[in-house]
């Protein structure tokens, strides 16, 4: 084995050894870890879309490459069962430990001053756990809001969120069968829905769920599987 083969597998085992001392100090964490680990993806898909759990995401953050520095500086989470909101919701500032740039202040106008004050993520990683819990993820270009967490849970918990995920704009392209890249504006736009408190968390969760509901209702019916809805995000014979 080389050097720096060793130095590898050195550091991977340190790091292993040093999330299960976190695990174990932070039971919080050690739970959603096993949560994770032991979700039931296919129960999950098997609810009719009526009864189900979903929990629509936004984040904002200090850039757009999740594994080459950037940070979450704002997150929110909107609970629906069924295409219905329950008003139960989860809305932070999280400081990113990092300064926020200019360029992207000028986008969601969150500063470093505004998030001087709150917590990192780490701290609120089991909160967002307990939260998402069994729910189907929703989002716009949700990809990108689960690889932000998704790296803090891999770091800090040696875990990701296996949940079942939706796409708005994937839905929007699998039901009318327009291929392309389409902004949350654009889908919006096409749903009738109105857009509001366009780039913060808060407001483009909103809008996003209000899109994903107007493509559910006219995609399925109510009583099909969620399955149905993940397999139709995907359809572009339409």
């Amino acid at each position: 084995m080389t050097r720096g083969k060793l130095r590898h597998h050195l550091r991977v085992a340190l790091d292993r050894r040093k999330i299960r001392e976190r695990l174990a100090a932070d039971t919080r964490l050690g739970r959603l870890a096993e949560h994770c680990r032991w979700l039931d993806v296919a129960a999950i898909q098997a609810q009719p879309i009526a009864a189900a759990r979903f929990v629509v995401i936004d984040t904002e953050t200090t850039g757009l490459h999740a594994y080459a520095g950037d940070e979450i500086v704002s997150i929110a989470l909107l609970e629906f069962v069924g295409l219905q909101p329950t008003g139960r919701e989860f809305e932070r500032l999280v400081n990113p430990g990092r300064t926020i740039p200019a360029a992207s202040t000028r986008i969601h106008g969150i500063t470093d001053a505004d998030v001087a004050d709150a917590p990192p993520l780490s701290a609120l990683l089991a909160e967002i756990g307990e939260f998402v819990g069994e729910a189907v993820v929703v989002g716009h270009h949700v990809n990108f809001d689960l690889r932000f967490l998704n790296r803090a849970l891999q770091r800090l918990a040696g875990c990701s969120l296996r949940n079942p995920w939706l796409d708005t704009m994937l839905l929007y392209t699998g039901e009318t069968g327009r291929m392309g890249h389409y902004t949350l504006e654009d889908v919006a736009r096409a749903c009738g829905v109105a857009v509001t408190g366009r780039h913060t968390a808060r407001g483009d969760a909103q809008t996003a769920a209000q899109i994903f509901a107007v493509l559910a209702a006219r995609s399925v019916d109510a009583q099909a599987p969620v399955a149905r809805l993940r397999d139709r995000q995907y359809d572009s014979d339409i």
